[in-house]
């Protein structure tokens, strides 16, 4: 790998939505990106399962001399980003549902979380609603979206089955008068036409992702220097899965348009 490697990992394609904003912020870089799908869905597993699928996956991407690392999944990063922190000697910059900007910018006074089973529960999704939300009198409707995460690593983005999930899912919050809709996985910003056309013009969904790159550029300092700046050909992307690479790759070729090809990843 490139000494300006970033190491980004997910339960599966979710993470391609950070990954974008990653290359956008930092183009020279050349990122490897590293999808579980042996091991998805994260967000109905145990807190034990996840941290050490996310203990594993960081332990590899070391290996591969990445300088820095990103967890592009709301989930293990609720569960697992300290001990990454405490056990890796690089930058491990996660993502969070963007409540404290969602309880910023609502007029209701209502906001809504779309997150995994997991991530809901989580103590830090509790601390984020008690930090950001609570003080300012915002109420939060936290919603489990069962079944979207492996609707969209099908590829079924839009179709029937996907739209009566985010219809169940999100008509409560509807109900419920919430102006803004904390998109809590990362898998949620690809099916973004889907959930803004069941919820209506007048609620704005909030994607953290922008807000990773900017944070991982902000840990690099410094050495992130050489990876900010445009080089005359596109550093290369790396996209490696634990699961069948051929039935990523057709998922991957709707969602990408420079279509990398898909590696196996094995022994992890």
């Amino acid at each position: 790998m490139d000494p300006a490697a970033i190491g980004i990992f997910d339960s599966g394609l979710g993470g391609l939505s950070v990954l974008r904003a990653v290359q956008r912020a930092a183009p020279g870089a050349e990122l490897l990106y590293v999808a579980d799908h042996a091991h998805a869905p994260y967000g109905e597993q145990s807190p034990q399962a996840i941290k050490a699928r996310a203990l594993a996956l960081a332990r590899w991407l070391v290996t591969q001399r990445v300088q820095a690392l990103v967890v592009a999944c709301n989930t293990a990063t609720a569960l697992a980003v300290q001990a990454l922190r405490q056990e890796l000697a690089l930058p491990v910059v996660g993502i969070e549902p963007a409540v404290k900007p969602a309880a910023e910018r609502t007029r209701s006074g209502v906001i809504g979380v779309l997150a995994t089973s997991a991530m809901v529960a989580s103590e830090r999704m509790a601390r984020l609603c008690d930090d950001h939300a609570r003080p300012r009198g915002v109420r939060v409707l936290l919603q489990s979206g069962t079944g979207l995460v492996e609707r969209i690593e099908a590829g079924d983005l839009d179709g029937p089955l996907t739209r009566a999930l985010v219809e169940r899912h999100v008509a409560p919050l509807r109900a419920a008068g919430i102006d803004v809709l904390v998109l809590g996985c990362t898998h949620y910003p690809l099916i973004a036409p889907t959930l803004q056309e069941a919820l209506g013009a007048g609620v704005q969904l909030l994607d953290p992702a922008e807000a990773v790159a900017r944070e991982l550029l902000r840990r690099l300092g410094p050495a992130g220097e050489s990876v900010i700046a445009t080089p005359a050909q596109p550093a290369p992307i790396r996209l490696l899965t634990t699961g069948d690479p051929p039935a990523v790759q057709q998922v991957v070729n709707r969602l990408w348009t420079a279509e990398p090809e898909v590696q196996a990843l094995k022994g992890v």
